[in-house]
C-alpha cells in the first residue's frame, strides 16, 4: 500500500524543516535589505535636488537592485510553497512532521548515542506527534511508543537510565549552546578589570614559594557539583573578623582541590561575597620552603618574610596543601610550629586555607587546641551517588572533547562506572577513584576501537583489577555455577549441607542479588576438628578469587585479651596499625576465616556484628576499611548444633542472624576418610608425577592412611602428617637405593606402613 506521507518524508530528507526555516528568515532580511536601496535611489531621483540625483546615479542601477529582490522573493515563495504543501495535510501529518523535526534535534541523536545505540537503528523508526513537554519527556515517551523499546530491552537498560541518559544530552546540548554564546553576562564577567589589583601590595618574595590558583580555576571545566553547603561554609569563615582561617578535611581524592579551585573560580567570575571578589589565591610549595632553609633560622625567615609580605599584600588567600605534614616537617627541624604561624593566623589581613586528610589530622592537629582554635574545621564527605553521576557526566564531556569525538561512553556505561567504583574498588575516596576508573574505561575503549563505550568494558576492567567475576555470565561459568556443588564435594568429602549452602551463597553473589551494603558472602561454620571447615574456606577462595592465596586467616583465639581490639584496628596510642585493617587494606577481594570465633574478646565479636552488618569498620586513624568484597568464614568448634550454641549462649542471637547462613559439619564415617585418604593420596601422586614417578593408589593404601591418619580429637587433619611421616618418607628412601625408577609405576603397600 502506497505510504501518503512518501512526499513529506522525501521532503523532509532532502530539504529539513529546520533548513527551510532557516533559510526562510536569510531570504526575510534580504529583501528587507535591498528594499532599502532601491527606495532610497527611488526618492533621491525624483524629489531630490540636482546634486543629490547626480549623487543618486553612482548607485549600481535599481534594476540589479531588482534583480536580487527578485530572485530573494522567488526563493522565499518556493519555501512558503512547501510550507503550505505540509500544511495542506491532515492533523496526522503535521503530527508526523513535528516527530521527524524533534528526531533531527541535535540532542536527541546524542541521547540516543548516549544509550548504546547506533544511528543505523533509527532508520526504522515510526514516530508519532511528540506533543508538548520537556525534551526529556517526549525522548522517553518514543522509547516508550515506538520500536525502539525492544531495543532497549535487548541491552538490558532501565527506563530510569532511558530518562536520565534524555536529561544528560539536553543539558549538554544546553551548555554547548551557552559556551558559543559569548556576549552573555556569565562569559563577560569572566574578563578581568583593568587595575584590578593596583590598590594591592605586590607580592614578589611570596611568588617563589607559591603559586597562583586562577589559571587552574579558569581551564577546570567541570562545574563543582553537590559542595554548595561547604562553598557557604567556608565563605563564611573567610568574612570573620579575625581567625579567618579553614581547615578542609577530607580523604585522599574526596574533593578537597577541586573544592579549593572551585573557590578560586567563584572569585574569579565575582560569584562571592563583594568584600572577597578581589582575593587572590595562593598554594605554597611547602616543601620548598623547609628544603630551601639550611638551617631553623633559615626557614623561619623565609615564612617570617613570606607572611609578612602576605599580610601586606592584603588580598591574598594562602592555600596549605598536607598542613599537618607542613606542621611536622617545622617541629622535626626544631621550629614551635604554633609560636611561628600563631599571629599570622589571627591576623585579619592573612587568610589561611589548610588541606589536611583525616588520619593525619587526627594525629598531628585535632590534640592541639590551641592550633585548631584559629580554624574553622570543614570535613569532606564523599558524595552521593546522584552527585558522583553527575560529576562523571562532566568529566566523561570533557574527555571526549580531548579525543575529539573519537569515542562516546554510554549512559549505562557510565552508570555502571559509578556503580562499581563505589562498590568493588576500594583505594581512594569517591568520586577520584569513580573518574580514575572512568579514564581507563576511555582508554579501554579507544584500544578496542568502540565508538560507543558499553558496560561491559567497563566491567571487564574491573574483573581483572579484583580476580572477581564480574559482568554477564558466560557458558562456562554457567555450567560451573551450576554444578559447584559437584565441584565442592571433590574437595569437601561428606558435607552434603556445608558444600549446599557454599554453592547456593555464591550463585547468589555472583547473580547479583545480595545485599551490596555487607560482605559478599558469610558463614558460621560449626563442627569439631578435622571435619573440613578450614578446606570448604580453601576451595571457596579458589573458586571465587581464582586462588587458595586468597584467603586470610586469623586465629581467634590469639585475640581474647583486652587489647585484642587494638590488635586487630590498630592503636592510637601507640600509632601503631592493626592487622585486619593491613590485610584487609593489602588484598580487599578475599575469604576471610575467622578461626575458633568462639574464643576471641566479645569487643571482637562486636566488631564483626557491625561488619557483618554493614560491610566495614573504622580503623584507630579513622579511616573506613571496605569489607564488602570479601567473603567471611567464621568456625568454631563449640556446639556440634545451633541449639546447643544458642543454649549455652557462645554467640549472641544478634550475631547469629548477621551471618548469611549457619552450616553444620558432621563428624566423618570411614567411607568418607576413604575418601579424603584417597584425594590426599592423589595430591602426592601429581607432585611425583612431576618428577617423572608413578605411584599406583588402591583401596588397601586408601584404607591404611584412613585408619592411620584419623584421630577422633582431631578428626582427619593429621591425615596429611601421616603422609608425609609414613608415606613420603618410604618414597623418598626407595628414590636414594634407586629401588624406584623414572617412568615405571611402584606401590606402597600397607604392610610397609605398619612396619614403620
Amino acid at each position: 500500500m502506497k505510504n501518503k506521507f512518501a512526499g513529506v518524508i522525501a521532503l523532509e530528507n532532502i530539504f529539513p524543516s529546520r533548513a527551510r526555516h532557516g533559510l526562510g528568515m536569510i531570504f526575510d532580511i534580504g529583501i528587507l535589505v535591498f528594499l532599502m536601496p532601491i527606495t532610497y535611489t527611488a526618492i533621491l531621483k525624483f524629489e531630490g535636488s540636482a546634486a543629490l540625483q547626480e549623487y543618486a546615479f553612482a548607485f549600481p542601477s535599481s534594476n540589479f537592485w531588482l534583480g536580487l529582490l527578485y530572485i530573494f522573493a522567488s526563493c522565499r515563495l518556493l519555501i512558503l510553497a512547501l510550507d503550505s504543501f505540509f500544511n495542506s495535510k491532515t492533523s496526522d501529518v503535521n503530527g508526523y512532521l513535528a516527530a521527524l523535526d524533534f528526531l533531527q534535534n541535535p540532542a536527541w541523536h546524542k541521547f540516543v548515542a548516549r544509550l548504546g545505540i547506533e544511528e543505523s537503528s533509527l532508520s526504522e523508526i515510526a514516530p508519532e506527534n511528540p506533543g508538548g513537554g520537556s525534551f526529556t519527556d517526549i525522548a522517553a515517551s518514543i522509547f516508550e511508543k515506538t520500536n525502539l523499546k525492544n531495543a532497549i530491552i535487548d541491552r538490558n537498560i532501565k527506563i530510569s537510565s532511558v530518562q536520565k541518559a534524555a536529561y544528560w544530552a539536553e543539558r549538554e546540548v544546553a551548555g554547548e549552546m551557552f559556551s558559543r554564546r559569548w556576549w552573555r553576562r556569565e562569559h563577560l564577567a569572566r574578563l578581568q578589570g583593568l587595575g584590578k589589583n593596583f590598590a594591592y601590595g605586590e607580592t614578589y618574595f611570596l611568588e617563589k614559594f607559591a603559586y597562583d590558583l586562577a589559571p587552574q580555576a579558569e581551564a577546570l571545566k567541570e562545574e563543582i557539583i553537590g559542595k554548595d553547603r561547604e562553598m557557604e561554609l567556608i565563605e563564611k569563615a573567610l568574612l570573620k573578623s579575625a581567625g579567618a582561617n579553614v581547615l578542609i578535611v577530607g580523604d585522599a581524592g574526596v574533593g578537597k582541590h577541586t573544592l579549593l579551585l572551585g573557590l578560586t573560580r567563584a572569585i574569579y567570575e565575582g560569584k562571592i561575597f563583594p568584600s572577597l571578589e578581589y582575593k587572590q589565591v595562593f598554594k605554597l610549595y611547602a616543601e620548598s620552603i623547609i628544603a630551601s632553609g639550611k638551617t631553623k633560622g633559615d626557614a623561619e625567615a623565609i615564612i617570617i618574610k613570606l607572611l609578612n609580605e602576605t599580610a601586606h599584600a592584603g588580598n591574598i588567600i594562602l592555600a596549605i596543601d598536607n598542613f599537618p605534614e607542613f606542621v611536622e616537617s617545622l617541629s622535626n627541624t626544631g621550629i614551635n610550629a604554633l609560636e611561628l604561624l600563631s599571629p599570622y593566623l589571627a591576623n585579619p589581613s592573612i587568610h589561611i586555607i589548610a588541606l589536611a586528610d583525616k588520619t593525619s589530622a587526627r594525629k598531628i592537629l585535632e590534640s592541639n587546641q590551641a592550633f585548631m582554635k584559629f580554624f574553622e574545621r570543614i570535613d569532606l564527605e564523599e558524595p552521593s551517588p546522584e552527585y558522583v553521576i553527575e560529576i562523571l557526566e562532566n568529566e566523561a564531556v570533557a574527555i571526549e572533547k580531548s579525543l575529539m569525538g573519537k569515542v562516546m561512553i554510554s549512559y549505562p556505561a557510565l552508570e555502571k562506572t559509578a556503580e562499581v567504583a563505589a562498590q568493588n574498588l576500594v583505594l581512594g575516596a569517591m568520586p577520584k577513584r569513580a573518574v580514575e576508573l572512568l579514564k581507563d574505561v576511555f582508554s579501554e575503549g579507544i584500544s578496542r576501537r568502540q565508538k560507543i563505550i558499553p558496560p561491559e568494558i567497563v566491567l571487564d576492567i574491573v574483573s581483572r583489577k579484583t580476580k572477581m567475576p564480574l559482568g554477564e555470565i558466560s557458558e562456562g561459568e554457567k555450567e560451573k555455577l551450576l554444578n559447584l556443588e559437584d565441584i565442592l564435594s571433590e574437595r569437601v568429602v561428606g558435607q552434603t549441607e556445608a558444600t549446599n549452602a557454599v554453592a547456593n551463597a555464591v550463585r547468589r553473589a555472583r547473580a547479583g542479588i545480595e545485599s551490596r551494603a555487607k560482605p559478599l558472602a558469610s558463614f558460621l561454620f560449626l563442627g569439631p576438628t578435622g571435619v573440613g571447615k578450614t578446606e570448604t574456606a580453601k576451595a571457596l577462595a579458589f573458586i571465587y578469587f581464582e586462588g587458595e592465596e586468597s584467603m586470610l586467616r586469623f586465629d581467634m583465639s590469639e585475640y581474647q585479651a583486652e587489647d585484642s581490639m587494638d590488635r586487630l584496628i590498630g592503636s592510637f596510642e601507640k600509632n601503631e596499625p592493626g592487622l585486619l585493617a593491613s590485610k584487609i587494606s593489602a588484598q580487599p577481594y578475599a575469604v576471610v576465616l575467622l578461626d575458633e570465633f568462639e574464643k576471641s574478646n566479645p569487643k571482637v565479636r562486636n566488631l564483626f556484628l557491625q561488619v557483618l552488618d554493614e560491610g566495614f569498620f573504622t580503623d584507630f586513624q579513622g579511616k573506613k576499611i571496605n569489607m564488602r568484597n570479601v567473603i567471611i568464614v567464621a568456625t568454631s568448634n563449640a556446639g556440634s548444633d545451633l541449639e546447643q550454641i544458642q543454649r549455652e549462649k557462645i554467640f549472641s542471637p544478634e550475631l547469629l542472624n548477621r551471618f548469611d547462613s549457619v552450616v553444620i559439619f558432621r563428624p566423618l564415617g570411614m567411607e568418607v576418610l576413604n575418601k579424603i585418604a584417597k584425594i590426599s593420596l592423589n595430591k602426592l601422586k601429581q607432585r611425583l608425577e612431576r618428577e617423572n614417578y608413578i605411584l599406583k593408589i588402591n583401596d588397601a593404601l586408601a584404607d591404611a592412611v584412613a585408619k592411620g591418619g584419623y584421630n577422633p580429637a582431631m578428626g582427619a587433619r593429621p591425615m596429611q602428617r601421616f603422609i608425609q611421616d609414613k608415606i613420603e618418607k618410604i618414597i623418598s628412601e626407595k628414590i636414594i637405593k634407586g629401588e624406584i625408577k623414572n617412568g615405571r609405576e611402584f606401590e606402597i603397600s600397607p604392610q610397609e606402613l605398619a612396619n614403620l
